[in-house]
């Protein structure tokens, strides 16, 4: 296993150091490695200056069992983006680490609007880095919520995962960005394959200036070996302040996750338990179970799958997906990719995914698709 896959193992356990031996396990990883960019990837000690980006577009057939058409899209496999990275030395076991990156939606009539339906800023985090020391970040930066790849397909636009994950509608339900602004993250070193990171996010935006200074927090435990990753995390944030019969009000939401990766060599699996608890009368809970295959297909190519299970405290919201792609590498950075996904809603759920229309609650929206992405 090259340098990069390596490293890319460690962003995904979140540690801070570069692997000190060529790990086995996982090789899939190292095939989509390139469109993570570099921070969190590279785990280098020396100077670099990076411009970085993915163009992802598809054309895809979707059939909501009320609504059926074609459409052309952006951002099915890999979220169009640029980025801008750089690092320097400041001693060979230390460096200082910038990181911008702004995503991109042209989807639907966001070019008819303004900048702010077009781009999103994605990642904008300064970090020191030590070899013994670990990793401080501060910034719009990960949170230590579910990972992403807790999804085979990464949480895209064109995942169900990313709307099974949501949570059930509610006052003071509160979607946890990826990313959350104005936080200060840690992360240790790595000690025999364990490590912990923590995070605080402040509450310096225009939505939640007016509520809490703190918005919330959260820690996770990661254990990686050369066959097994497990990651067990916790986090409360409090929802933006809302109108309760003429008071604000800003309401806890508790987030907690549980995963395990298994390589079975070369087929690796996942299995994810995740739940978000609203502290609010009324408002339901969410829990999502996610299994997940990966494996790569001849010199180049990968193989997924994800079959999720969605249950909401709520009678008849319940809901199911599942979906299976391939995508075949022209070259390390350059893949047309093929998607077939389908979400099963019990008859008060409506949850769609990639754009589907759903005209009735409790219809079921299927999706094939095929695409291209480059990563540069």
């Amino acid at each position: 296993m090259n340098t990069r896959t390596t490293s890319l193992l460690l962003m995904i356990q979140g540690a801070c150091l570069a692997a000190q031996a060529q790990a086995e396990g996982f090789p899939t990883l190292g095939r989509i490695a390139p469109g993570f960019g570099y921070y969190g990837v590279d785990y280098g000690f020396d100077d670099k200056l990076k411009v970085y980006g993915t163009v992802d577009a598809f054309a895809s057939y979707h059939d909501s069992q009320h609504h059926s058409g074609f459409r052309l899209a952006g951002g099915g496999a890999w979220t169009n983006k640029v980025g801008l990275y750089a690092r320097k030395g400041l001693n060979p076991d230390t460096v200082l680490e910038l990181d911008v990156e702004e995503g991109f939606n042209v989807n639907g009539k966001a070019l008819e609007g303004t900048w702010d339906t077009i781009g999103t800023l994605r990642l904008a985090t300064v970090a020191l880095r030590s070899r013994t020391l670990g990793k401080l970040e501060f910034g719009k930066t990960y949170s230590m919520g579910t990972p992403t790849y807790a999804d085979p397909f990464l949480a895209t636009y064109g995942s169900p995962y990313t709307y099974l994950a949501l949570p059930a509608a509610g006052k003071g339900a509160f979607y946890l960005d990826l990313r959350p602004k104005h936080t200060l993250a840690y992360t240790s070193p790595n000690l025999n394959g364990f490590s912990i990171g923590t995070a605080l996010s402040f509450g310096f935006d225009d939505a939640a200036s007016q509520g809490r200074t703190v918005r919330g927090g959260g820690a996770r435990l990661q254990y990686r070996n050369s066959r097994v990753m497990l990651l067990a995390s916790y986090n409360l944030y409090y929802s933006d302040p809302w109108d309760d019969a003429g008071t604000s009000r800003q309401t806890a939401n508790y987030y907690k996750s549980l995963s395990a990766f298994y390589d079975f060599g070369p087929l690796a699996t996942s299995l994810t338990w995740q739940r978000q608890d609203v502290d609010q009368a009324g408002t339901p809970s969410t829990t999502l179970y996610t299994f997940g295959v990966m494996t790569p297909v001849g010199e180049r190519d990968v193989l997924r799958l994800a079959v999720m299970q969605r249950e909401v405290t709520a009678r008849d919201k319940d809901a199911a997906g599942v979906m299976i792609g391939y995508d075949h590498f022209i070259n390390p950075r350059w893949a047309v990719y093929g998607r077939l996904g389908l979400i099963a809603n019990q008859r008060a759920s409506s949850v769609t995914y990639a754009g589907t229309p759903v005209d009735q609650v409790g219809d079921n929206p299927g999706n094939v698709s095929l695409g291209m992405y480059y990563h540069f």
